[in-house]
């Protein structure tokens, strides 16, 4: 895997398609809008899975079976027949186990073609995914429906004349109905969401900037001068809308990178320690084990055996 732990969206798009591709040989992948959204008819044709940093939006429809994956370095989901699990955009994800008898497939929306479904919606899909964490949707009667839509929709041979919009209006409801189900969450309900829309937008391009940087270990202050704002402002946007400090916002997209680095691929721990912006590695280490409570080697050790 490419030790590059950020690059420019449409590259980065590029790379993980052929990523996908190199995993899949190439089959059963539907593609729609440009490449900019990819369905897997099954994830069984999906082998040797290693860590990845998502840069499309997944969504994984689990028909039968389970399937226990690492999302941001060290949380377990697990997924069970009927279900949904959701990874956003930029997320690390491990798969740890995939049950034999899994039957599952695997739809990939890009971040531009999310937003532009979903609309001032966005904002529920942020929280969930972002703030709360919620990454797996419960069963609920409409998923086989949606589901063989799904396959319907990208099989179609001769595509109607107004196929783009008739498959933003599938996605569209589709990923409504995804944040009606994330709504009804108990997580959801729990503390008052005060933030305005233009809190949001701009906590938005917080995560947009935080996403794109190579070197994400910054103070507050270099990214609330791209955002045109103090850092206390940007401190004060990030706490009313997730609850979150950008400072904490920033170490978990640190550790996520780490995570990676140490998993996939052969750097040593003084060439990620540089990578990442830190001023020597010991600094660095002592940043992992405040995070993680143990050192980057014993979490390489740990970890390297489900690469």
């Amino acid at each position: 895997m490419n030790v590059c732990i950020s690059k420019k969206m449409s590259n980065f798009a590029a790379e993980f398609r052929e990523e996908l591709y190199m995993y899949t040989n190439n089959k059963g992948i539907k593609t729609a809008l440009d490449g900019e959204v990819m369905f897997v008819e099954s994830m069984r044709e999906m082998k040797n899975l290693a860590t990845m940093r998502t840069s499309f939006n997944t969504v994984v429809f689990c028909r039968s079976g389970r399937i226990l994956a690492e999302v941001g370095g060290l949380q377990q989901i697990k997924v069970q027949s009927g279900q949904l699990l959701l990874i956003p955009h930029g997320k690390l994800v491990q798969p740890m186990l995939v049950s034999t008898d899994l039957e599952a497939s695997v739809l990939l929306v890009s971040d531009h073609v999310l937003k532009t479904a979903l609309g001032n919606q966005i904002n529920i899909w942020n929280r969930a995914m972002y703030t709360k964490e919620l990454y797996v949707v419960e069963e609920a009667g409409w998923l086989n429906g949606m589901e063989e839509y799904a396959r319907a929709i990208f099989q179609e041979d001769r595509q109607p004349k107004l196929f783009r919009e008739v498959f933003y209006s599938f996605l569209r409801t589709m990923l409504l109905m995804i944040c009606e189900s994330l709504i009804n969450n108990e997580e959801m309900q729990l503390g008052q969401d005060e933030s305005t829309t233009h809190d949001k937008e701009l906590f938005n391009r917080f995560l947009q900037l935080l996403g794109r940087e190579d070197k994400k270990h910054r103070p507050v202050s270099y990214y609330s001068e791209q955002l045109n704002i103090t850092p206390k402002y940007l401190s004060t946007i990030c706490k009313r809308v997730s609850g979150k400090t950008p400072l904490r916002w920033i170490t978990d997209s640190v550790m996520e990178d780490c995570y990676q680095l140490l998993t996939q691929t052969d750097l040593t721990v003084k060439e990620i320690s540089n990578m990442m912006g830190f001023p020597n590695s010991s600094f660095f280490g002592q940043y992992f084990r405040d995070e993680a409570s143990m050192t980057p080697i014993e979490y390489r050790n740990e970890h390297k055996g489900i690469r």
